[in-house]
């Protein structure tokens, strides 16, 4: 006879994809244990902006992402509206629809402290099981199945059991031996712009007992924040991101243009790029028209006050009346002088001559020359919030077996829409040559290739799958016991 301790779904990860599985599961009549790592609920979400945004229509996010997984695409684009609305029945308070990222992603702003705080009242009224500074340490697998986890809590390890576990975790993004395997040679080169819980308790655990990863692993988000010497805390993330790098001329400590800086939906893709620069710093070079531009970025903020923010910070903010000034005074800084003079001129002429496409590397967007004087230019250094690869899941947010096959890489119909009776299966045309492992589930940034270099955000992928999570482990201790 099975232990009544089993008949519960273990939720471990209690940010928002944790909490919204851990809520959903109770819903539908199962009994709920939460275990979070840190000593309160939130996770990366407590840092975050609080917009729940992600693309407006499945073709556009396979267009910008066409290397991310279709499957999992589809079950965001499709699930998301729905997801809000139940965030909003739990009595968060959601903003308005908003159109963001240039057109191609809808969005509503909620406020991560009352919405944390939201779900955690509706946790415990649901009569669900809290345990803070309680960290995973492995899973518990018999013949093939889910029995539990070890958890540490402080020097001690002890077992959990349950037959259904969803990991929420939070990527590996805290991990500097994970991100030196799968995503940076030196992962000194980037900052943690993140809580400091998400170390790939998840990814290492759900690996261990044979998870499958997915593509990608390689890839992850995140903004270039004001660089050293600038000192500021975790809640100031946000304010020191430097989010007008697309419509700069960004360079290395070589002085050279390394990227394409006005690629992608937002300023992480250069991010990115700027990781693997040495020592993941360089500098964002401005003129006075985008500062004195009133527009807000992505961010709502405008850019002469995210470079404000950056000088008080202690950031190296360096100004002057000609781009020959700007060169001499960021010698100083190991910047070849010469060498920056000649990027920049032969830059402006190559914008104004009509030839950008010319340029190495090319500048497909934001072609605008730096002509307003005075001229600005930053230190920044390349940061992480979250890791995009990670474990492989399917519709049902079903973890799955490294051993198994994989199955069909398709694009989905767009008339197919996922529903409750179907308990979000996908008609794709082709049977699943994958098996999952029986009762484990992810969702958030434990699951992997929703973004593939370009990014679907992060909130709306966590909503939604945090949602399927709940639902099918709830759905599966009920096949199990009846």
């Amino acid at each position: 006879m099975a232990d009544r301790s089993e008949k519960r779904v273990i939720v471990c990860g209690g940010g928002l994809s944790g909490l919204t599985a851990a809520v959903t599961a109770l819903e539908s009549g199962v009994p709920v244990t939460l275990l979070e790592k840190g000593p309160e609920l939130g996770g990366n979400t407590a840092l975050s902006g609080g917009m729940i945004w992600t693309f407006a229509e499945y073709e556009k996010a396979r267009a910008a992402i066409p290397d991310g997984d279709p499957v999992l695409q589809w079950l965001v684009c499709d699930t998301i509206d729905e997801a809000r609305t139940w965030l909003a029945s739990q009595g968060v308070i959601l903003g308005p629809h908003q159109v963001c990222h240039e057109g191609i992603g809808r969005g509503r702003q909620m406020q991560p402290p009352q919405a944390i705080a939201v779900l955690a009242d509706r946790f415990g009224s649901l009569g669900g099981d809290l345990h803070l500074e309680t960290a995973l340490d492995s899973l518990i697998l018999r013949n093939g199945s889910i029995h539990g986890v070890q958890v540490a809590r402080g020097d001690r390890v002890e077992d959990e059991h349950a037959r259904a576990v969803v990991l929420t975790t939070g990527g590996f993004q805290g991990n500097p031996e994970l991100l030196s395997r799968y995503v940076i040679r030196d992962p000194d080169n980037l900052f943690l712009r993140s809580n400091p819980w998400s170390t790939g308790d998840g990814f290492l655990a759900a690996t261990q007992v044979g998870a499958s990863v997915s593509r990608g692993l390689d890839n992850f988000y995140g903004h270039a924040l004001a660089a050293p010497p600038a000192r500021f805390s975790k809640l100031q993330f946000r304010d020191v991101s430097q989010h007008y790098g697309q419509q700069s001329i960004a360079v290395n400590l070589h002085g050279e243009r390394f990227a394409d800086e006005s690629d992608g939906n937002t300023e992480d893709t250069l991010n990115q790029r700027l990781a693997h620069q040495p020592q993941g710093k360089g500098f964002y070079i401005i003129d006075q028209e985008l500062m004195a531009c009133d527009e807000p970025h992505a961010s709502g903020i405008v850019t002469r006050v995210i470079v404000e923010r950056a000088r008080v910070a202690g950031a190296p903010v360096v100004v002057a009346a000609t781009i020959e000034e700007l060169c001499r005074k960021l010698s100083p800084f190991g910047i070849p002088e010469q060498r920056l003079c000649r990027e920049i001129t032969e830059f402006n002429r190559m914008i104004e001559s009509g030839q950008a496409d010319e340029l190495k590397p090319a500048r497909r967007r934001h072609r605008k020359s730096l002509c307003r004087a005075p001229f600005h230019a930053v230190g920044v250094k390349a940061s992480i919030t979250f890791t995009m690869g990670g474990l492989q899941i399917d519709e049902r947010a079903r973890v799955l077996r490294r051993t198994a096959g994989s199955s069909p890489s398709a694009a989905i119909p767009p008339a197919r829409a996922f529903s409750e009776t179907d308990a979000l299966s996908i008609a794709i045309g082709q049977e699943y040559r994958q098996t999952a492992i029986a009762g484990l589930y992810a969702a958030g940034c434990d699951t992997g290739n929703i973004s593939h270099f370009e990014y679907m955000g992060g909130l709306a992928p966590a909503l939604a799958t945090g949602r399927v999570a709940g639902r099918s482990a709830a759905g599966f201790i009920k096949k199990v016991f009846g």
